[in-house]
């Protein structure tokens, strides 16, 4: 009877493992998919006219998905480097080493944003402005590298400072907004 018990509490083990991988691919696919619809959407934009790209919709996706699925930091780094590699494979743009150094940007975001809301308790407003300062210093950094060992053709700020400025509040406001909301339907709770 014993030995039927013990199987019993085995085959709940091996269950539970299997569920919590299962948990991890689907979210892992979830990301991924994401970041094709969002650098579909963006790329498509470009044969209309609209340029998209320039309000960072790949920065978008790291915050909103942080704050609305709250996912591994695995998870985070997959999507951060999915982002750019769609849009090479699906556009032919950004270059590898740009795609690289996004990617590396992105993770960066994302895993400072979750960091600094779980282990500071900061608001979600204050954690996006620590993690986009940190994160757009270390893609200048690296981008000035690749640029400097002629890795890249590019000038080191090729996007306007004050459309940054502008996206960097709108960005912080919708976040705020989502917050808010999100905190108070827990309340409710």
């Amino acid at each position: 009877m014993s030995i039927h018990s013990n199987s019993s509490v085995f085959s709940d083990i091996m269950s539970n493992r299997h569920s919590v991988a299962w948990h991890y691919v689907i979210e892992n696919m979830v990301m991924i998919l994401i970041a094709v619809s969002v650098v579909g959407i963006t790329s498509g934009s470009h044969s209309i006219g609209l340029p998209l790209y320039k309000l960072n919709p790949m920065h978008w996706v790291i915050y909103l998905a942080i704050l609305f699925r709250k996912p591994s930091v695995i998870s985070i780094v997959i999507l951060a480097f999915a982002l750019p590699f769609t849009s090479l494979f699906l556009t032919g743009h950004p270059i590898v080493f740009k795609s690289v150094i996004m990617g590396v940007e992105l993770s960066i975001y994302g895993i400072m944003f979750l960091s600094t809301i779980k282990y500071f308790k900061l608001t979600p407003v204050f954690a996006f402005a620590i993690s986009q300062v940190i994160g757009r210093i270390i893609y200048y950094g690296l981008k000035y590298i690749l640029i400097k060992v002629e890795l890249i053709d590019s000038i080191l700020v090729s996007t306007s400072i004050i459309l940054q400025l502008v996206v960097f509040g709108i960005l912080g406001i919708v976040l705020f907004l989502v917050d808010k909301k999100h905190f108070a339907g827990k309340r409710k709770d």
